[in-house]
């Protein structure tokens, strides 16, 4: 299931939010700030961010480092009826972002998050630059050096799911969760070592002339 990120210091919505999306299976991060919800994409990935504008905080920069450089994450902001029309309140994309009006109730934010989502699954571009290389969501398949390496489904979201953290180091228990999809602390890390060994393989295809994903002894993985 996604997970969402909630950015509020209102403890009443945050409660919300998470008996909301946590009973329909959704995975729900919480940060009370900006520079919270900032560090918290290093050790997780998130699918959409729900947003309180009652952070007073820079909204604009917030939005900026939650989006990343693709600009696919859509972000829910929570206002007040008054705010909402407040010029220049809301760093909002139209036909991707979402506002719900605050007091609101569950089901606000459920309809919300999920009509961010299915408009973010729209508009994400059928392919990702990594590099000179090309991963292309639609094929699973990796273009580069004048060839098309086809990737397993599996090998596709490992391949995505560190193309999106890239540079950052990714432990094996974190991949076992994002990409099997296995229960924390549950998994075995040969399963991960067994496929990065042949995702490095077909990786080398497209790629001969350097090693794409170093292992970093005792902490995991990273895509360079």
């Amino acid at each position: 299931m996604p997970a969402v990120l909630v950015i509020t210091r209102d403890p009443a919505a945050e409660g919300l939010i998470k008996r909301s999306l946590g009973n329909l299976g959704y995975e729900v991060v919480a940060a009370s700030s900006a520079d919270a919800a900032v560090r918290s994409l290093c050790s997780v990935r998130v699918d959409a961010a729900v947003a309180d504008t009652t952070l007073g905080e820079d909204l604009d920069w917030l939005c900026q480092r939650l989006r990343g450089a693709d600009g696919a994450l859509p972000v829910i902001f929570l206002a007040s009826a008054a705010g909402r029309w407040l010029p220049g309140l809301l760093p909002l994309r139209a036909g991707l972002d979402e506002v719900v009006i605050k007091p609101c109730s569950a089901e606000d934010v459920r309809q919300a998050v999920e009509r961010a989502l299915a408009a973010s699954h729209r508009s994400r571009p059928s392919v990702m630059l990594v590099g000179d290389l090309q991963l292309d969501r639609t094929t699973q398949d990796l273009r580069g050096n004048g060839v098309q390496v086809q990737l397993t489904p599996t090998e596709f979201r490992l391949m995505e799911y560190l193309a999106q953290r890239q540079g950052a180091i990714v432990s094996s228990e974190e991949l076992l969760e994002k990409v099997w999809e296995f229960y924390p602390g549950t998994g075995s890390s040969e399963l991960v070592r067994s496929h990065v060994r042949n995702l490095r393989a077909k990786l080398r295809i497209a790629a001969p002339s350097r090693e794409l994903i170093q292992t970093v002894p005792r902490r995991g993985y990273r895509l360079v």
